[in-house]
């Protein structure tokens, strides 16, 4: 298996990742404590729904297993925060016009 770098997984998910996507979260799991879920992602290239989770882990630098990504924390909607990580780690603080989530901050989402 070949190690790609962040830049290069950034690269290649921008190429049919645009600002007006739609992402569309999963979660798998919730803790008991409620303190923690794993959640799969999943996005549209061309007409097919693919899942993208292992480059988004890597990207956002979560760890992740079949579940899905390890996201932590309580009293906010972590689906939200993992979109908005991703939408900053893609786009940085030169966010592009045409986003749709949060007011036009973020990229679109959905949970399923």
């Amino acid at each position: 298996m070949t190690d790609y770098t962040k830049e290069e997984i950034k690269k290649d998910l921008k190429k049919f990742i645009k600002p007006s996507s739609k992402l569309s979260i999963n979660i798998t799991k919730v803790s008991r404590s409620g303190m923690t879920r794993r959640m799969l992602v999943y996005a549209m290239k061309g007409t097919e729904l693919i899942n993208i989770t292992w480059d988004i882990s890597k990207l956002c630098e979560l760890s992740e297993n079949d579940e899905g990504i390890k996201v932590t924390g309580c009293g906010m909607d972590m689906a939200f925060w993992l979109v908005d990580d991703i939408t900053l780690q893609l786009y940085g603080n030169k966010k592009p016009k045409g986003l749709k989530g949060n007011g036009g901050k973020s990229l679109d989402w959905q949970i399923l």
